[in-house]
């Protein structure tokens, strides 16, 4: 009798540690890693700071964020791997690096498939897009909202270029895409790709004389200081998928959980916000750069060359998702 009443007490405790240590763990302290390679000055660091708040004001201090920027924890594409392989918790990245983990995030590379930004979001938060985030999960990524990098324009450091033959001969650095690469070939340049926290020194040093990207990201890795032509070509509209290690995110409880979405839906807002006014202030602090504004007929000559880069991401991707993207940014 006493030794029976002595074991259930001894598993009445036992059982009663594990319930304490289970629920330490469900509210045990999270800080979550969060790299990018953009500056400390950028917008998506701006928006990975006020997610930090949020996250620490809604879970009482216990869900944090300690970010590495300017490619301190690798170039874009290794922060994707290291997402993958779960050395870093957090990151976004230009959603064109991100088509060769998943190619059918190439069908958002195509230029000049959107005309403005209702547009893009009409696209990115529909069906469509939410869709591309789910494609990553296959592949060890848990993508949870698009970022905004903005509309790709194009530099460079020699004159000012309204038409594709302006561009004959130029060495141009691209992004990490063969559909970047193809399209400023049709265009008539001769382009390279070259990882993001690499491109200041090479334009410095000449190795390449053009370049393309938003111009607020221009501003803040001051590339004003080694480039001083712009031409808005409105070419490429550029998200930044947000992205989670997978088992991080599983490994919140229900409450973090919905803490986690509604913070980053929260900030989502917030960051295209800034982004918005971001190459507004850019182009006001630069006035040493001539910025070109091209005509609907000089816009045209470039937008006509693309027949063959649209081909190219059919073949790569199948015609049925590039034809769904077209319809739903001209609808």
């Amino acid at each position: 009798m006493l030794m029976n009443t002595l074991r259930n007490r001894t598993l009445t405790l036992g059982l009663g540690l594990c319930v304490s240590l289970f629920a330490g763990l469900a509210h045990a302290n999270v800080v979550l890693k969060a790299g990018h390679a953009s500056s400390n000055t950028s917008t998506g660091q701006a928006a990975f700071e006020f997610l930090g708040k949020e996250l620490a004001e809604k879970s009482n201090g216990r869900i944090t964020v300690e970010i590495f920027p300017n490619s301190q924890l690798g170039s874009e594409r290794e922060l994707i791997e290291s997402i993958q392989l779960g050395n870093v918790d957090m990151a976004f990245a230009s959603s064109a690096v991100l088509g060769n983990f998943n190619k059918e995030f190439f069908a958002l590379d195509i230029p000049f498939l959107f005309k403005d930004r209702e547009s893009v979001y009409r696209v990115l938060d529909g069906e469509i897009g939410q869709q591309l985030l789910q494609s990553l999960e296959p592949v060890g990524i848990k993508a949870v909202a698009y970022w905004e990098n903005g509309f790709r324009q194009l530099t460079n450091n020699k004159k000012a270029i309204t038409s594709p033959d302006d561009l004959k001969g130029m060495k141009m650095r691209t992004m990490e895409n063969e559909v970047h690469i193809a399209a400023w070939k049709e265009e008539g340049a001769n382009p390279a790709p070259l990882a993001f926290g690499e491109l200041f020194t090479a334009l410095q040093q000449g190795t390449f004389d053009a370049q393309e990207g938003p111009i607020n990201l221009f501003y803040d890795m001051k590339f004003y200081e080694v480039q001083n032509h712009i031409t808005k070509t409105n070419h490429v509209y550029s998200p930044w998928p947000l992205m989670i290690n997978p088992d991080v995110y599983n490994s919140f409880s229900d409450e973090d959980r919905a803490i986690f979405d509604e913070a980053v839906k929260k900030t989502t807002d917030y960051q295209r916000a800034q982004a918005q006014e971001a190459d507004e202030k850019a182009v006001a602090n630069m006035p040493n750069v001539t910025i070109t504004e091209l005509t609907p007929e000089q816009h045209a000559a470039f937008a006509d060359r693309m027949g063959p880069v649209h081909e190219l991401v059919k073949k790569k991707i199948g015609a049925d998702i590039v034809d769904r993207i077209v319809a739903e940014a001209n609808r």
